[in-house]
């Protein structure tokens, strides 16, 4: 009885530690484009996506959508790197070029500064950041685009985390 109750509780501690080790992996493992924000996602009435593209790069498979609406416009591209190291390699690459460029601050170990910019006419306002192993960069323009992007950068990384 007592080697049952033992082989019993060493099968459940091993089920247990099998679980506990795949939560561990962060990597996801989702199409690019299956992370896109979508119109619903917006909360702004008579959005719609202009463009939507995806491709295979040598870092990973990418996607970018553009959504537009009343007054605003957003455009996500996400890249899905092999591990979140290589990930966060690139935005240390492309915070230095930001940084050179004297378009923002450090920011944070996986996120860029907010920056300000020009995209096509408009004034924009862009954040680039990791989430597990997906490297995300988003853009919004319109007059309050600071409150929309840390707005839809929430929704962007409860995506990517799987919520």
């Amino acid at each position: 009885m007592i080697h049952s109750v033992k082989a019993s509780l060493f099968l459940a501690l091993s089920i247990l530690a099998i679980v506990l080790l795949a939560g561990c992996d962060s990597a996801i493992s989702a199409e690019p484009r299956d992370l896109l924000l979508t119109p619903d996602d917006v909360r702004s009435p008579g959005f719609s996506v202009v463009s939507l593209t995806e491709e295979q790069s040598l870092d990973g498979p990418s996607a970018q959508v553009e959504l537009q609406g009343p007054g605003f416009r957003v455009v996500q591209s996400t890249i899905l790197f092999e591990d979140r190291e290589a990930a966060l390699s690139a935005l240390d690459g492309i915070r230095a070029d930001l940084v050179s460029r004297g378009e923002t601050g450090p920011g944070q170990p996986e996120a860029s500064g907010v920056f300000e910019h020009k995209f096509g006419n408009e004034d924009a306002a862009s954040l680039f950041f990791i989430e597990n192993n997906g490297l995300v960069r988003l853009t919004v323009t319109g007059s309050d685009r600071e409150a929309r992007l840390a707005e839809l950068a929430d929704v962007a990384r409860d995506k990517l985390s799987g919520g």
